[in-house]
């Protein structure tokens, strides 16, 4: 299974870099979004997408492509729940190209609605917020807010996670205590603790452990800087390269005794993606030369705008994580051995997170935590 590519994950999340605050991206859910309006492309306009999101130039193989991770993700065992869906929310005066909408609808299992963007905006809007909550479980309320008369065509993508740790936390042994803020601030936390057996290992200047979910498929990898203030050190040397290799090196290392410190986390965030996509070299999509003429005859569409909204809860009991991607498109003109003192890994400073699936090798999301 072809994982997304290494250039965008860590192409977007560097674009996104906000030295001093968290961080949260999904670029499983940005790629699911774009892969909806890649069958509509044409010209050079495809071409900027492929070159920017890593995908197939054949249309059908990067169809196939994105409709087989789409299927193995969905193929989950165990108390995990992993949930992804597509909706394309078309102006109901405008028709979709027939092969277009059978692509999406039947190969990348999108909901197809017709709503009144024309007519009567605000009761569109409800409508696609109200899908984003539900496919959220409430978690991202809304997706789009502000109305645009040249709206014809949004493309959606909602990702939800929820597991529990194989190794839970008593909430017991909760405690407040201080976080090292990058910032330099010292702040109030929740700090959460447990001795463990894990998978760890120690590279040049940071520890890395994993915290595998109950199905044993999902984990988050945390990689935890030694010093206090060495996140955007850390950041600098990330790498894709660098980290597959870490993260292949997580999967090899051996359960290690841990004493682990982790904060109890919750972070929302809501970017606005046009400046960083077209930092990535997508510009054409943007202009009123943009070529979708494969999504309807009846319109010249370009990109308005591209919303990403995300959520991140880490308590005792596992994590909860969602995100949603909304394309707003416009009309233009081993054996047991005596146990040594545990290794202390206390994350009460910044640390860089992957929350990914681990036998496709998916980063569904990754993210900073610089305070609390």
């Amino acid at each position: 299974m072809t994982p997304l590519p290494d250039a965008f994950d860590l192409g977007l999340y560097r674009a996104l870099a906000a030295p001093g605050g968290n961080q949260f991206v999904s670029p499983y859910s940005v790629l699911s979004a774009f892969a909806l309006l890649y069958p509509g492309a044409r010209g050079q306009t495809a071409a900027e997408m492929t070159a920017t999101f890593g995908f197939d130039a054949n249309v059908a193989a990067q169809v196939a492509r994105t409709r087989a991770l789409r299927d193995a993700l969905a193929t989950q065992t165990g108390r995990s729940e992993f949930t992804t869906a597509n909706a394309a929310w078309v102006e109901r005066t405008m028709n979709l190209n027939a092969a277009y909408a059978r692509t999406i609808r039947e190969q990348l299992g999108a909901t197809i609605e017709a709503v009144p963007f024309i007519a009567n905006q605000a009761a569109a809007l409800r409508t696609i917020n109200a899908w984003a909550a539900l496919e959220t479980r409430d978690r991202i309320p809304e997706i789009l807010t502000e109305p645009d008369p040249a709206r014809r065509l949004v493309l959606t993508n909602a990702v939800y996670f929820k597991g529990k740790w194989q190794q839970q936390f008593s909430a017991n042994s909760t405690r407040d205590g201080d976080f090292f803020a990058e910032s330099g601030a010292t702040q109030r936390a929740r700090l959460m603790h447990k001795v463990m057996r894990t998978p760890y290992y120690e590279g040049e200047g940071f520890q890395a452990a994993e915290f595998l979910y109950d199905d044993g498929a999902f984990s988050l990898a945390l990689f935890l800087p030694r010093a206090r203030d060495g996140l955007a050190a850390f950041e600098r040397h990330l790498m894709g390269s660098t980290l597959d290799r870490w993260l292949v090196d997580l999967d090899a290392a051996e359960r290690a005794r841990l004493d682990v410190t982790l904060p109890k986390v919750e972070m929302r965030t809501d970017y606005e993606l046009s400046p960083q996509l077209q930092a990535l070299g997508l510009r054409l999509p943007f202009s009123d030369a943009a070529d979708f003429s494969g999504v309807t005859d009846q319109e010249q569409l370009a990109i308005s705008a591209v919303i990403h909204k995300t959520f991140l809860a880490i308590d005792e009991e596992g994590t909860e994580a969602a995100a949603v991607t909304a394309i707003d498109m416009r009309a233009t003109s081993a054996m047991p051995q005596p146990e040594a003192p545990p290794i202390e890994f206390k994350a009460d400073h910044p640390f860089f997170i992957v929350l990914r699936h681990k036998p496709t090798g998916t980063k569904l999301f990754m993210g900073r935590v610089a305070q609390i």
